[in-house]
């Protein structure tokens, strides 16, 4: 680091150079991270802050406002006012009580003012007060409102024993001081860190982050004095919108319904690491085919709803109606004959994602899972039910098109010929079983076409969840996109659910080509593109 303390020169930050962490990017870096927006006379603010009691900094004792979390801040010791306030994805912003106190407006609408701004554009305001002796380690923000918003600071009491460090990477931090009344814009995607070293006494500050005049503004919501607020660590959501809200007429918001072998567990590990989706107790869930509860009568819809609400995270889900949860059960696409019914009276909200793959690759695929003897002895369990065991592939694709021929299953079959001569003979207890059936997709996906809702289907070749993390991350915003999800930068591309077996043979691939190619053919057509995979 350097010794040298210098003053934030003249200047503003542009968004554009906020879109992703600095330390990501190459060198040169720009020269400074933080500048001088304009400076007033402090002495308002000195004053009213000097006025406050010593325990009104405590979140209790501020009466008539609403109490937030800030959780790292909160850790460090940093005590607060907040005046407004916002999710971490902007989807609403929050003025509190004291954002309308005359006397708090008064302080705030002047440095607004100042830098050229009104109180519609921040969405963010707060006091923060650091006492003496805290180090706040060096860090940069993170939420997809860091990317969307300006980061200011106006000094009220501070000190030059405050150390105050910016920059691109840890190792060129440079140190700087700012006095009482100047305005600083601060690129808090670049490393920042603070130190108070005085003996005692506080280091305040007003921050507030605003948006750009062209920015579509979220709802803004007016909080009341008192009100309850419950809190993620990238979600709010008010205690009025909770009151109401029924948690087993909205979940899952999501289903992976298929098929096995073709980037489902993916699909749902990429999902899940939003901060917006939680995770069910159990990801493949079955509870549309294998573990429908008969018990219960069928017509008895809400009672369905109910029980299906077990498999996932009911307290979690029914205090933040902001967060969304899912399922993936490969096999609800092969079993539609029972499972669509079902879906469509039970959960007829649910988004369906179908992934898919070259049939002949994920036959293959399911061959070299049933043989493999690494697993948990659930997984090892249900594979040695299969009757594959023991078998060559050759020897399961020959018995099961001798299957499909004794049934009289054609390309020109019809989906009801499908389930009536193939589905009703298949195990409901484990998955191992139908290589090629499972690959005969044009049947399994006409039924979801002609019966789910257009808008809440969406249908995806697992090469769209491949390559590197831009074109992975791309795809999955496209996902998240159509479960009303805002974007993320980056995720944890690691192939989930894979293993290594040696390639099918060359005669074996062409004889599985030219089966299934008609079957694909009727497929396209049902889809109206021919799928990559």
């Amino acid at each position: 680091m350097a010794a040298m303390v210098m003053v934030p020169p003249d200047g503003r930050v542009d968004l554009s150079n906020k879109l992703n962490p600095v330390f990501q990017r190459s060198p040169p870096y720009d020269s400074d991270y933080c500048y001088t927006l304009a400076r007033i006379d402090g002495s308002k603010w000195s004053a009213k802050i000097r006025s406050l009691p010593e325990e009104f900094w405590e979140d209790k004792n501020q009466v008539g406002n609403v109490r937030l979390v800030r959780a790292s801040h909160d850790a460090w010791g940093i005590q607060k006012i907040i005046f407004t306030f916002c999710d971490d994805f902007l989807q609403s912003v929050m003025d509190l009580p004291f954002s309308r106190d005359p006397e708090w407006k008064s302080l705030l609408d002047e440095v607004y003012s100042a830098i050229g701004i009104d109180e519609s554009r921040v969405v963010r305001s707060l006091l923060a007060r650091m006492p003496a002796g805290v180090n706040i380690p060096p860090h940069h923000d993170t939420g997809l409102w860091v990317k969307k918003t300006h980061r200011v600071h106006l000094a009220i009491e501070t000190s030059e024993l405050v150390e105050f460090w910016v920059g691109p990477v840890e190792s060129e931090m440079k140190q700087y001081f700012y006095e009482p009344g100047r305005i600083i814009e601060l690129n808090n995607q670049a490393k920042h860190a603070v130190y108070n070293k005085m003996p005692s006494g506080y280091r305040t500050h007003l921050i507030f982050d605003y948006v750009d005049e062209d920015f579509v503004m979220p709802p803004r919501l007016q909080l009341e004095p008192g009100e309850v607020v419950y809190q993620t660590r990238r979600s709010i959501d008010l205690a009025r919108d909770v009151k109401n809200y029924q948690v087993h007429l909205h979940t899952p918001r999501f289903v992976v319904i298929g098929a096995q072998k073709c980037g489902t567990t993916s699909m749902y590990e990429y999902l899940n690491q939003h901060s917006l989706v939680a995770r069910s107790k159990r990801r493949e869930t079955h509870y549309f085919d294998w573990r429908f509860n008969h018990k219960l009568p069928a017509d008895d819809t809400n009672a369905h709803r109910l029980f299906y609400l077990k498999f996932f995270e009911e307290e979690l889900l029914q205090r933040h109606p902001s967060i969304i949860t899912g399922e993936s059960t490969p096999s609800y696409l092969l079993h539609y004959d029972i499972v669509l019914p079902r879906m469509l009276q039970i959960v007829p909200w649910a988004k369906l994602i179908i992934m898919l793959r070259n049939p002949v690759d994920r036959a293959y695929s399911q061959y070299q899972m049933i043989q493999d003897p690494n697993g948990t002895p659930e997984q090892l369990q249900v594979r040695g039910q299969s009757a594959f065991v023991g078998k060559s592939f050759a020897e399961v694709i020959d018995e099961e098109m001798a299957e499909l021929a004794r049934a009289n299953i054609t390309p020109e079959s019809t989906m009801e010929d499908f389930a009536q001569s193939i589905l009703k003979t298949r195990p409901m207890n484990h998955g191992g079983h139908s290589l090629l059936i499972r690959g005969l997709y044009c049947f399994q996906i006409e039924s979801y076409l002609k019966q789910w809702p257009a808008d809440q289907l969406k249908i995806m070749s697992i090469k769209d969840i491949q390559g590197g993390q831009e074109a992975v991350v791309s795809t999955m915003n496209d996902v998240f996109s159509f479960l009303k999800l805002p974007p993320l930068d980056e995720l944890d591309i690691e192939p989930k659910n894979t293993r290594k077996y040696d390639p099918l043979d060359a005669e074996t691939r062409q004889r599985l080509d030219e089966f299934f190619r008609p079957y694909n053919e009727r497929l396209f057509s049902l889809l109206g593109r021919v799928m990559q995979w």
